[in-house]
This record gives C-alpha cells, structure tokens and sequence, in this order.
C-alpha cells in the first residue's frame, strides 16, 4: 500500500504543476495551448482508470486530483478561447492594413465606395 506522505505529496507536486501550467499557458502559442488542454482531458481519463482498476486506491485522492486537473482545464480552455481571438482580431488587423496599402497603390481612396465601378 502507498503511505499517505506520498499520496500528500503528490497531489500538492500535481496541485503545484498544474497550476504553474495553466498560469504560464497565455505565453504560448496556440498549438501548445491546445496540447496542453488535450493533456489536461488524458489525464483526467488516467486518474479515472487507475482509480477503477486498483481497489486499494484511496478515492479522496482520485477524487481531488480530478476536481483540481478539472478546474485547471476550465481556466485553461479560457486562456485558450482568449488567445484564439486575439490572434483572429490581428489577422483580421493585418489583412485590413494590407488592403487599405492596396487601396492606395492602384490609387483607389476606399475600394467599397459607391463610385467604383469594375
């Protein structure tokens, strides 16, 4: 049997590295952000095996490490959704911008103005 020190200490290491996880998450980039989320949803699953398969897994602590991965993925699919429209806002900017120099090299002062005829 696990002693409980151990089963302590893991789930404040878990505690610790999940948190510092979804916390550092805003800094990268977006195919990481969802890496992580999917590692998030794996772990959940893992924790959910284990606890079924070994009868002498104590359940609060199946039950915690769940509830915390749970809640870090809820505030990490929000930095997510957050990072996914900023990066559309700036595409969108950037395509803007390309139009508008667009405009003005053919001369066009607004390509959508009534006056401009194909």
């Amino acid at each position: 049997m696990i002693s409980y020190r151990l089963l302590i200490g893991i789930s404040i290491a878990a505690v610790l590295g999940v948190f510092l996880l979804v916390r550092g998450m805003h800094k990268l980039n977006l195919r990481v952000q969802f890496m992580v989320l999917l590692g998030l949803g794996v772990t959940i699953g893992f924790i959910f095996l284990v606890m079924v398969q070994m009868p002498s897994f104590p359940e609060w602590f199946g039950v915690s490490l769940i509830a915390v991965v749970f809640i870090a993925s809820l505030f990490g699919t929000r930095i997510f959704l957050r990072s996914m429209s900023q990066e559309d806002k700036k595409t969108e900017d950037e395509a803007r911008e390309e139009l508008r120099r667009g405009a003005e090299d053919s001369g066009l002062a607004d390509p959508h103005s009534a006056s401009h005829t194909p």
